[in-house]
């Protein structure tokens, strides 16, 4: 009996070693490839764990290679990662893993939450539960204005949000961070949308922090209220240097996707679209063409209907050109327009996307050819009629001087 037991026990003992070899040389070789790909597998730190998911699923060699580095990197975004993979399923070998990493983050204190409240529930279209960081971009309102939101998990559940005012123009004018829990930024992302007609959209969340890193370095050196905070809010989310993105737009529908509209033919009409609704042209810009209409106005000269109207086109005619290619202002409207595109295709509307896109591409290139881009002008028109009722309503509510 005893004999028959030590067998057992030897027979125990050397399948489980026979099972440890096996993973041993299987990690051993997932690390060398990893390696060989320049990622680091001794001394990795946070930047490291975006580069290691885009290498799970390669193999399963490795993809127990990226779990096990996983387990190296002491960062609450290393914990929700392997918590990620964990609820994705996989391999006996590779749940085994993500627990044994799971086991050394808690030995530092960076302990598995469990599953969300939340995650139990209906998951909104526009939101993934991503492990890592989320970014999030809202539609553009007048004058080139929109919220950008950064969001982590954290040790002890719920988000760390991060919420920026960003202005093309102007920069960084308004930040705020607090921790909340998803269910509570998808409430406000959904008042913001019934409330303000504005309309969150998930982007790459390195688009999202480099927008911010560009709009807090036109303020750094005199930031308002709150917004100097900004970089020790950061550090909250993410330690990496802010690297310039490609706008997402170009993710969705590349350039070589798109038919070439002819500006001619795309008609102001999509100025009545959600995310065009609340476009105008700014006052600064729009002040030389303002002064012209103005003395063409006090002129001594008797116009005709006729010539009036053929006056007031050429000036739009004009200053659509100057403001749309001009050398300061064409980048921030081919912003604004590739924003536009963006948040149609994410509204389903595709072929009104790629036509504002190409108003973008056309911007891009500084030629709206011989005949003119309608919805330009039908833009710089509205803009024109807004800011003169502006100066008539200010004159009027002027104080008089008279006692």
């Amino acid at each position: 009996m005893h004999a028959a037991l030590e067998n057992q026990l030897s027979y125990g003992k050397s399948n489980q070693m026979a099972k440890q070899n096996v993973r041993e040389k299987t990690l051993r070789s997932g690390l060398r490839k990893l390696r060989e790909e320049g990622l680091e597998t001794e001394s990795p730190d946070i930047e490291t764990v975006e580069p290691l998911l885009r290498h799970f699923g390669v193999n399963p060699e490795v993809s127990l290679a990226v779990v096990h580095v996983l387990g190296r990197i002491r960062d609450a975004a290393s914990v929700g990662v392997l918590e990620d993979l964990g609820q994705r399923g996989g391999s006996k070998e590779i749940r085994r893993e993500i627990r044994r990493s799971l086991f050394k983050l808690a030995q530092w204190g960076l302990v598995a939450t469990g599953p969300d409240e939340e995650k139990t529930g209906e998951a909104s279209a526009n939101f993934s539960l991503a492990p890592v960081l989320e970014g999030y971009l809202s539609s553009v309102t007048g004058g080139g204005s929109r919220m950008v939101v950064l969001t982590r998990p954290q040790p002890g559940g719920g988000l760390m949000v991060m919420q920026a005012a960003v202005n093309d123009r102007r920069g960084l004018e308004r930040l705020g961070g607090s921790v909340i829990r998803r269910k509570q930024l998808r409430q406000m992302m959904d008042e913001m949308k019934v409330q303000l007609g504005v309309s969150m959209t998930p982007v790459s969340w390195e688009y999202a922090d480099w927008l911010v890193h560009d709009a807090y370095q036109k303020v750094k050196d005199s930031p308002g209220e709150g917004v100097a905070d900004y970089p020790r809010l950061r550090t909250h989310l993410t330690g990496s240097k802010p690297v310039q993105r490609a706008h997402p737009i170009f993710d969705l529908a590349g350039i070589d996707n798109i038919d070439p509209t002819p500006l001619s033919e795309i008609s102001e009409k999509l100025l009545e679209e959600p995310e065009l609704r609340t476009w105008f042209v700014e006052r600064d810009l729009l002040e030389p063409w303002l002064q012209r209409l103005e003395d063409t106005e006090n002129s001594r000269i008797v116009l005709n209907p006729m010539q009036k109207e053929e006056r007031f086109r050429s000036i739009v005619r004009e200053s659509v050109g100057e403001i749309f290619l001009g050398t300061e202002t064409a980048q921030v409207f081919k912003g604004r327009f590739e924003d536009a595109a963006l948040h149609l295709h994410a509204a389903g509307e595709e072929g009104k996307a790629k036509t504002i896109l190409c108003v973008a591409l056309a911007i891009s290139r500084g030629d709206f050819g011989s005949l003119g881009v309608p919805l330009l002008e039908a833009l710089v028109m509205r803009s024109l009629n807004l800011h003169k009722v502006q100066e008539k309503q200010e004159a009027t509510e002027a104080p008089s001087l008279i006692v």
